[in-house]
């Protein structure tokens, strides 16, 4: 009688044993990387069509989310500087040209204020005038 043992095996379970039909048929459904090119892997498509690979969902985020520089962000900020500047430069003529009103109008107020003291002397020195 021909027995086969039994040896039972440690370690993780095998998988079935490759036979000759599924060695070498070349679908493996994984993506392959070209020799010696350190590019994106490629997806086979019809007819050995090499397609681009997507860029990825954590990529795609970031680049949403602003985290990831681009030559439009930087062009964006760019502009908003400017923008800013031109604000900034605007207000500070504004302020300058506040500042100026507000010594023209304190002069104005000091004048105003001389007039008033001089007609009070000027007042009282006609009462003066008029007791003797």
């Amino acid at each position: 009688l021909d027995q086969q043992t039994f040896k039972p095996s440690v370690g993780r379970p095998h998988s079935t044993p490759l036979t000759d039909e599924s060695v070498g048929s070349g679908s493996s459904g994984k993506r392959t990387r070209d020799e010696g090119d350190n590019s994106s892997p490629t997806s086979v498509g019809v007819g050995d069509e090499r397609v681009a690979r997507a860029e990825g969902i954590k990529k795609a985020k970031s680049r949403l989310k602003g985290k990831a520089p681009s030559s439009e962000a930087f062009k964006e900020l760019e502009t908003f500087n400017t923008r800013l500047q031109l604000f900034g430069d605007s207000m500070n003529v504004s302020n300058e040209a506040q500042m100026k009103r507000l010594e023209i109008q304190e002069r104005k107020e000091a004048r105003k204020q001389q007039k008033i003291e001089l007609e009070q002397h000027r007042i009282h020195w006609e009462q003066l005038a008029r007791l003797e």
